[in-house]
């Protein structure tokens, strides 16, 4: 059986999942490209960006989202692969038939700028695309990472906040305090939990097996 603190990290992994809106076709490219040459071409394509718009709107927290209904994307980050993309030809036009990659955009969130991920997956389907919410903020982590940092994070700002139902718990912002290099890095997590407002000091030390991560200062406000 699942604990809990699983049930929070498949809640803020998975998020909300959006089927695209776009077609996820991508415009002609020269018979000769290869399926890396057709997603540079991809994602620099309006209908993508609209629906990353889209995603980055609707996989918001909901705390957030009453306070600014509306992001806009001021630019955005290289995508970083973590499952090369292909394609198929479908007429003259090329359909995603899969991968995976992390979309990380600057936004203007009602005047503030603000970082958001989202990882991307093509359907092969429906030639289409998925979106899944990543916490908010600066995190400058892997996938990996930001699993093993919300199990030591998450169940203490529970606690802390008094709050049983994971339901009520959103990650607000992850603000780093310290530059992140290989060795490591420090970070504020800003979080809601049944209503109220906890933060915490998350530190990441590089050892042999990996990043150590340690929450502390787990403080309600």
């Amino acid at each position: 059986m699942r604990s809990r603190a699983t049930v929070t990290i498949s809640r803020l992994l998975l998020g909300i999942g959006l089927l695209a809106g776009l077609s996820g076709a991508a415009a002609p490219p020269p018979a000769k490209q290869n399926n890396a040459d057709i997603f540079a071409g991809f994602v620099q394509d309006d209908g993508y960006k609209a629906y990353l718009l889209q995603a980055y709107n609707g996989t918001e927290p909901a705390p957030l989202k009453a306070k600014c209904p509306a992001l806009k994307i001021i630019g955005l980050a290289p995508p970083e692969v973590i499952k090369p993309p292909s394609f198929v030809k479908t007429g003259d036009a090329f359909r995603i038939a899969g991968g995976a990659w992390v979309a990380r955009g600057l936004l203007n969130r009602c005047g503030t700028e603000v970082i958001r991920r989202l990882v991307v997956e093509g359907v092969p389907q429906t030639g289409g695309l998925h979106a899944i919410t990543l916490i908010p903020g600066q995190f400058p982590g892997n996938l990996p990472l930001e699993k093993t940092a919300t199990h030591i994070v998450l169940p203490p700002s529970m606690a802390a906040a008094r709050c049983a139902d994971f339901k009520k718990l959103y990650v607000l912002d992850t603000r780093l305090t310290s530059p992140a290099n290989p060795k490591g890095w420090t970070e504020t997590w800003t979080m809601q939990a049944c209503g109220r407002m906890v933060t915490a000091d998350v530190t990441y030390v590089a050892d042999r097996t990996g990043m150590k991560v340690t929450a502390k200062n787990v403080k309600l406000h």
